[in-house]
């Protein structure tokens, strides 16, 4: 397999950067509209009303706009933070395995899913990455 180029790999960080950040942004600013397409009006019903889960729900999307940034900053180059890509591969993975448990046990709708099935390409992605660029960082 021919090695994907540090430009091809920079330009995917920063789309992930932007697919974090189109996601959490909104999870912020419009809580009540993103829990109710994601998960439905009972879960908002019920974390919109519980100040410790409406707190831990806002912590989550801080922490995925967090992540944003910490991908634009590996875009920038890709050479350096290969400890936030690896930081990237466990969340990813942890949101893919949430997800989808979710959406199968009737708790999460499918756009859920696939948000979490795109976080899995990522994790594929962001794998493959550290595998070619190994002997980079000795």
């Amino acid at each position: 397999m021919n090695r994907i180029s540090n430009h091809t790999y920079s330009r995917i960080f920063l789309f992930g950067a932007l697919f974090n950040l189109s996601f959490a942004i909104p999870g912020l600013l419009l809580p009540r509209f993103v829990a109710s397409l994601a998960y439905g009006p009972d879960m908002v019903a019920s974390v919109f009303s519980n100040y410790y889960a409406y707190s831990f729900y806002n912590i989550v999307w801080g922490a995925i706009l967090i992540f944003g940034i910490g991908y634009y900053f590996v875009s920038r180059d890709v050479s350096k933070n290969r400890g936030i890509v690896w930081m990237a591969i466990i969340g990813k993975s942890v949101f893919f395995i949430f997800f989808t448990y979710s959406y199968f046990t009737d708790r999460a709708s499918l756009l859920a899913l696939l948000g979490g099935t795109c976080d899995l390409i990522f994790t594929l992605i962001f794998l493959l990455f550290l595998w070619q660029t190994k002997d980079d960082s000795l």
